[in-house]
């Protein structure tokens, strides 16, 4: 399922992002680390709601 229509960005690879990034990285640094800027920012909740599922599945592990 595409997460960010603006830059093609599916779900998979937004969840990828979040497990490389860093806990705390600012939305701005989480769309450069897929190497695309934030576009209109519809996505922008649900892309950070992921970075958070997956820095909490990483804290558990």
């Amino acid at each position: 399922m595409y997460i960010c229509i603006c830059n093609a960005l599916k779900e998979s690879t937004v969840r990828q992002a979040a497990r490389d990034c860093a806990p705390d990285t600012h939305v701005s640094d989480f769309y450069e680390s897929m190497g695309v800027e934030l576009q209109c920012g519809q996505c922008m909740c649900r892309a950070l709601d992921l970075l958070d599922e997956e820095s909490r599945s990483c804290q558990v592990a």
